[in-house]
Parts: structure tokens; sequence; C-alpha cells
């Protein structure tokens, strides 16, 4: 490389697209999507397998994904770019390149994590407009990431809202463990409950089990809802 010379740097993705945000707050909004390969946790209900491995997508230029985005929006009439996964915050370095030239686009940011990462979120938490935080139970992965999450929290304050997956092997003492991690961090954090598509091994939980648990963190939390994923019943991406 001669001296002097900058080397554009790059990320694995998977599939850029548009479609319509299919789950939390913003469910049912159209976005862009730029979906990034690897992702630092396997959880047994992930939907989107194929974005686990360290290895997987292509590698992606900045130039490229953004003329990308502007050929699927040639109108501009889609104004929020979800960042999803796998797990984009492996890829912070090339994120705060990505994400100054999104805004300058006119786009806002949709960040999609699981919420393990709060070193990572410090270097772009000022660009992003809403994180999507993906709360993730030892019966998910295997491992508690209490921690990880509470200091995700507190970094990303206000924009984020906070997702928990529920299937059948969650544990009511996993959902009080998240309902006090809200609480002691900030408790007006919007809560979603999200009981899992069948996929895989995952199953979802009862009705019955679900208003209960609904009830449960609501008696703390002053916005808890539930909203499945919507995509799904659509049939789309």
């Amino acid at each position: 490389m001669k001296a002097g010379v900058l080397v554009e740097l790059e990320a694995p993705v998977l599939d850029i697209f548009a479609s319509r945000q299919g789950e939390g707050i913003c469910a049912g909004e159209p976005q862009l999507f730029v979906r990034f390969g690897g992702c630092n946790v396997a959880c047994d209900y992930c939907d989107t397998p194929e974005s686990i491995p360290a290895g997987s997508g292509q590698p992606w230029t900045l130039g490229r994904i953004l003329e990308r985005l502007k050929s699927l929006d040639p109108e501009a009439t889609r104004k929020t770019v979800s960042l999803t996964g796998g797990e984009p915050l492996l890829h912070v370095r090339f994120l705060e390149q990505l994400i100054p030239e999104l805004r300058r686009d006119g786009h806002q940011i949709y960040l999609e994590t699981n919420g393990t990462l709060p070193r990572a979120l410090e270097r772009i938490v000022e660009g992003c407009d809403w994180i999507a935080m993906d709360l993730k139970p030892e019966s998910a992965i295997g491992r508690g990431m209490w921690e990880a999450h509470r200091w995700f929290l507190e970094v990303g304050g206000k924009k984020i809202f906070m997702k928990l997956v529920l299937t059948e092997t969650t544990s009511e003492e996993e959902l009080r463990h998240a309902v006090s991690l809200i609480a002691g961090v900030r408790r007006e954090t919007p809560f979603i409950l999200q009981p899992a598509t069948a996929w895989s091994s995952a199953k979802s939980i009862p009705l019955a089990r679900l208003a209960s648990w609904w009830s449960l963190a609501a008696r703390q939390l002053p916005d808890v809802r539930i909203l499945p994923q919507i995509h799904r019943l659509w049939g789309i991406p």
C-alpha cells in the first residue's frame, strides 16, 4: 500500500433489502435493511441462523452499500435504515463510517442488537435514533449476560426499547430478572414481550402464561407491550 492511500473498510453483509419492520415499537413501518454477518451469541430461536457464523456474508464497502440503498429507494421515501444481523456491533469500526453517511443522506438509524457489546455501542450511540435491544436469557443462549445488558441499557438511555423473546423454555425467574433490570436502570424503557415464532427447536408459550407474565411486568413497569413478529404473519423478510 502506498503511503497516504486510505483503504476503504469492508464489512460482511448477507443481504440489503427493502421491507417493513416486523418487530418492536416500529412494527409495520417501511424500512431499508442492511443485514450484517457474524454474531457473538447463538439463540435457540434465531430465525436467521445463516447470519451467526463469523464467515457469513460477503465483504461490502461503504460506497457499495450506499449505492445499493439508493437503488432500492430512488425516491428516498424510506427514511429509516435498519442495521441488523447477526450482530451489527461486531463491525463497529465500519458503522462509525456508515452511520454518518446515512444521516447525511437524510436517514434515521434503527439499530437491532443483542445488547451484549456496550463498549461498541458507546462509539456510535449518538448516531442512532432507535436501539432495539434483545435481552438474552440463559435459557436461550446457555449463559447469562445480565451485567452486559445493564451496562448496555445505561449507555443507550432513552433511545433503547428492550425486547424479550418468550419460548417454552423461558422461565418466570428470567422474566422477573429482566423486569428488575429495567426498573433499576430506566423504568420508562419500553419492554416488549415477544412470543416466539415456532422455529427449529423453539416453541412459543401458552397464551395464559403470556397474559400472566404481562401482568407481572406491568405491575412494575409503565410501558409493557405484547407484540409478535408481524413479518412472519405477512410472509415477508
